[in-house]
């Protein structure tokens, strides 16, 4: 390729050759630069004023740009304020000069001074411009902070100019698509209202307040300058930022970004940061409102002029709100602002996986609220099952049911920042409580293991106490704490960025952890009892546990079932949060939706009184036709059955009269002979004994009780013919053994 070359001195005192044929990309670069150079020189020669030159860069730049026009852009702009600077010095009216011509200097000045300013924040939207992004990248990260850094200062610099210029007080006015300018001059008296800027501004916005101006004005005017950035953020490393990140930064491998424009407010042209005695307050738009950037921080641009390097600072600034569109922040200094947040980029996932994930959430919680109603209706309406134990199972479902309706239809309510507040809080407040009555669940099963009898008192009330007053006592305190935490950007949960979740996580496990020790007991007595039960023992001491063993079996496996899958739902869950991988998100999504399915298989399907009760309701609706004789049967046969547990502290009083009874009994009387050549006398008198004796008689026909007398004793008038053989003969057997 033919090309011509020649040496040009710059401005900066550098000999550059410039290409006038475009080799290759790199070598383009150079010769571009190298023109931006040369132009400078022959323009500077020919005596142009900045003002004009100013505006020939700005039409320079609106052409492809490449790394090496950037850098050259920013030092000339560099050049042109000195330049500027010291073409306005010659424009000073003089002692000697008369008022026009010292009117037509000053007149002259605001203009090269308005011409210069504009064609600035033309050149500075075609640099920021997104055609530009690529010439920037090219840039090494230490290039590209150093010439962002210079651009904030240079731009600052100029509205200066300009405001120290301005004939009278006025407010000017620069808006491009990349950057707005505004420049005021403004008097301090009288009633001064508050300054914001922009004054039309869409979401971004900073204002001063009135006293602010007044402090800092001097005879009487304030001159301010406001610059907004669109993109110049970006080119800002985030390197050395200073940030205050919450647990879910921390547990997750992010970045930080700038994800804000870049707002400055200046003052009096002081210093690169203007401490205040009133804090400022901007508000900023979020430029990526997606999910994946949270942990927003209040930040500012601290550099050094001398070498146009700096950091990100988080210092005497702080949030006031946020939300997912916008940040709103307060400062007691002026600089350059931005928010910084946490990014994390997440993998997008296959639209097959999110269609399979939205129709297992949908299929599988609606099939367990399913199992829950079906499990509530058999726990309600069974008068049979009524016990402590039961109104545990009925306000697990109730709690289970109410929070996975909420987490159908409200956890992806993040659009609507009150309404997912709610849900977050009724969400914390039912789960809590399913963990608390499971854990009074093992409780339960513990003081039944221990006690064998139940209290004739009922702890109903106590487990309501303990059962919802806990969560409340919890959710509220957190709320009072920090309300703003109820809600995320990304779903309507507990925040993960402010340790908030350990209002979930702490009672969560320590619940767990209690669980795991009452069930562990009731493991250890379960098997413990089974172990020394000798297999011809026929006491009373071993009845109830020994005709039980089965059940209270089933009632522990159940409850460590629940406890392992409830655990191992929301384990999954924070893991899912916390690494947003497809494989934690099916685990969670599933054993979320088995919950209600284990707990009516658990605790339906697998209890015998439970299926008893099914099939005594099954053969009301379905078998009414039958014969009275084989209803009066059924009758007889199921009054004769032991209940599945005593109900009443009594009847510990009355196994122990029963015991002292029978042995005085036996002694005296009913085991002086042979049992079997006697049978049919001894059958009545101990028949009548019992009968006649206050203590002894059972109370009810539905007792255990009622076995050792026989399957249809009746009591008024007793013959030996009214009692079953059968039952008289293994009640005698039965004191033979004891005795």
């Amino acid at each position: 390729n033919e090309f011509q070359t020649g040496v040009i001195l710059c401005h900066d005192g550098q000999l550059l050759i410039a290409y006038y044929v475009r080799v290759n990309e790199n070598l383009y670069a150079v010769m571009r630069a190298s023109f931006v150079c040369m132009l400078l020189f022959c323009q500077l020669k020919a005596g142009e004023t900045a003002a004009i030159i100013a505006r020939e860069l700005s039409e320079q730049t609106k052409s492809n740009l490449q790394a090496g026009d950037i850098t050259y852009t920013v030092k000339a702009m560099g050049q042109l304020v000195d330049l500027l600077d010291v073409q306005l010095r010659n424009l000073t009216p003089g002692g000697k000069d008369s008022a026009a011509r010292s009117l037509n200097k000053l007149q002259k000045r605001e203009r090269s001074c308005r011409i210069y300013v504009q064609a600035m924040v033309e050149t500075v939207n075609n640099l920021l411009q997104p055609q530009a992004q690529s010439a920037w990248r090219d840039l090494s990260t230490g290039e590209q902070l150093r010439a962002a850094t210079m651009l904030l200062d240079t731009v600052e610099q100029g509205a200066f100019i300009l405001a120290d210029n301005l004939l009278k007080t006025d407010i000017v006015q620069e808006n491009t698509n990349n950057i707005q300018l505004e420049v005021a001059r403004m008097s301090t008296e009288g009633n001064l209202p508050d300054l914001k800027f922009p004054q039309s501004g869409q979401g971004n916005s900073i204002t001063l307040s009135a006293s602010t101006l007044k402090q800092h004005g001097r005879n009487g005017e304030i001159r301010m300058a406001f610059v907004l950035y669109k993109h110049i953020g970006a080119y800002l490393s985030t390197e050395n930022a200073s940030m205050k990140l919450g647990r879910e930064a921390m547990a997750t491998n992010y970045s930080v970004i700038v994800n804000s424009p870049v707002i400055t407010a200046a003052i009096n042209k002081e210093s690169n940061k203007v401490y205040l005695s009133e804090p400022v307050i901007f508000t900023l738009k979020h430029l990526q409102q997606s999910k994946e950037s949270f942990n927003p921080n209040c930040s500012f641009w601290s550099y050094s002029k001398r070498t146009m390097t700096g950091y990100w600072s988080t210092q005497d600034c702080r949030l006031l709100g946020t939300n997912r569109t916008h940040t709103t922040c307060s400062c007691t200094h002026l600089t350059n602002f931005a928010v910084l947040m946490a990014h994390v980029e997440v993998k997008n996932t296959d639209p097959v996986h999110d269609m399979l994930l939205d129709v297992i959430t949908w299929v599988g919680i609606l099939l367990s609220l399913v199992c829950l109603l079906i499990s509530l209706f058999t726990f309600c309406f069974f008068r049979g099952l009524q016990s402590d134990r039961n109104t545990i199972h009925k306000n697990l479902c109730i709690s289970l049911f109410i929070a996975e309706s909420l987490f159908l239809v409200g956890i992806n309510r993040a659009d609507q920042p009150i309404a997912c507040a709610v849900f977050a809080a009724l969400l914390h407040f039912f789960f809590l409580a399913a963990f608390t009555w499971m854990f009074l669940e093992g409780v339960q099963l513990y003081i039944m293991l221990v006690e064998v009898f139940e209290s004739e008192h009922s702890r109903k009330r106590y487990f309501y106490l303990v059962g919802y007053g806990v969560p409340a006592l919890i959710v509220a305190v957190s709320a009072a704490v920090d309300y703003r935490s109820y809600g995320t950007d990304r779903v309507c949960w507990l925040r993960l960025d402010t340790y908030f979740i350990w209002s979930f996580i702490g009672p969560a496990t320590l619940i767990i952890m209690l669980n795991v020790i009452f069930l562990g007991i009731a493991l250890y007595k379960m098997f413990h009892h089974t172990a020394i039960l000798k297999p011809d023992s026929g006491c009373l001491d071993n009845i109830n546990y020994e005709d039980y063993e089965p059940e209270i079996k089933s009632w522990v496996i159940g409850a460590i079932a629940l406890l392992c899958l409830l655990g191992l739902t929301w384990a999954f869950g924070l893991m899912y949060v916390n690494e947003s991988t497809v494989i934690m998100a099916y685990l969670f999504t599933i054993f979320n939706s088995l919950q209600g399915m284990f707990i009516f298989i658990f605790h339906c399907v697998l209890q015998k009184k439970v299926r008893k009760e099914y099939g005594k309701c099954l053969r009301t609706h379905c078998c009414s036709g039958k014969s009275v004789e084989s209803s009066i049967g059924s009758g007889k046969s199921s009054a004769s059955r032991p209940p599945g547990r005593y109900s009443t502290g009594s009847q510990s009083r009355i196994r122990r009269m029963w015991n002292d009874t029978v042995r005085k009994q036996s002694e005296s009387s009913f085991i002086t002979g042979d049992i079997n050549s006697s049978a049919s006398l001894n059958r009545g008198a101990m028949a009548n004994h019992l009968i006649t004796n206050a203590l002894l008689r059972p109370h009810g026909t539905n007792n255990p009780y009622n076995t050792l007398l026989g399957e249809s004793a009746v009591y008024n008038n007793p013959s030996v013919g009214m009692y079953n053989m059968q039952g008289v003969l293994a009640f005698f057997s039965f004191l033979h053994e004891c005795r």
